[in-house]
């Protein structure tokens, strides 16, 4: 079983109900925000170290079969590998045309031009499980929804580990956690930039847990 020492307790009277499209539509400001995903990124500072470990994680997961194939007491879910080996094969993808927010993941929600990173995490999900087109947080476009959704069963922790939906505190960005080193983390995500900071597409990014700038989801998605 994971260790669960890093759990983060929250007052009951905390705020944790959805926020519904409607709600976010008419205040963007609890939506996400790309220009946010740039934030904390560090594999600028040795690409090649980072390219090494974005390809081992990868490697580890095509080789993983099963929940109990995984060593240090911290199995994921079948779910999960499939969710973040879907995520990864989606590496490089674009909005179309680019600076659209045009793009396939909020469109396999119903939804237009809009930030994305909420709902590239959502169809990763769904497409890996029943593919309702709905996922259990509700409005899946919400970054703050996968927060709350956290939050009200218990799911939130201070440390990354693999499987993992990261959330920004702040709501404005999310994606997954495809490996972990001690607090530092490696992830898939998308509405995200490179270096340059023009191209918006899914990419992996090298972050760091101790900047705290970020909440963890754990759960064992079935």
């Amino acid at each position: 079983m994971p260790n669960e020492d890093d759990r983060i307790e929250f007052p009951e009277d905390e705020e944790t109900k959805e926020i519904t499209q409607q709600e976010a539509e008419a205040n963007p400001e609890l939506g996400p925000d790309p220009s946010a995903s740039k934030e904390g990124v560090l594999e600028q500072e040795d690409p090649g170290s980072f390219e090494e470990r974005e390809v081992e994680a990868a490697e580890d997961l095509l080789a993983e079969q099963a929940p109990e194939d995984e060593p240090g007491g911290a199995p994921i879910s079948n779910h999960q590998r499939r969710a973040l080996r879907l995520a990864l094969t989606q590496k490089g993808i674009r909005e179309t045309p680019p600076g659209s927010n045009v793009n396939i993941y909020s469109k396999y929600f119903g939804f237009g031009a809009q930030f994305w990173c909420a709902d590239f995490v959502a169809w990763s999900l769904d497409r890996t499980g029943n593919r309702d087109h709905k996922v259990p947080w509700g409005y899946p476009s919400a970054v703050e929804n996968i927060t709350r959704w956290g939050k009200r069963n218990g799911k939130i922790h201070s440390q990354p580990r693999k499987g993992d939906i990261f959330t920004r505190k702040d709501g404005k960005h999310t994606g997954w956690v495809v490996s972990s080193q001690g607090t530092g983390f490696t992830t898939i995500e998308g509405n995200t930039s490179g270096p340059d900071g023009r191209v918006i597409y899914v990419a992996s990014h090298a972050r760091d847990a101790a900047s705290g700038t970020y909440f963890f989801v754990r759960h064992h998605w079935e």
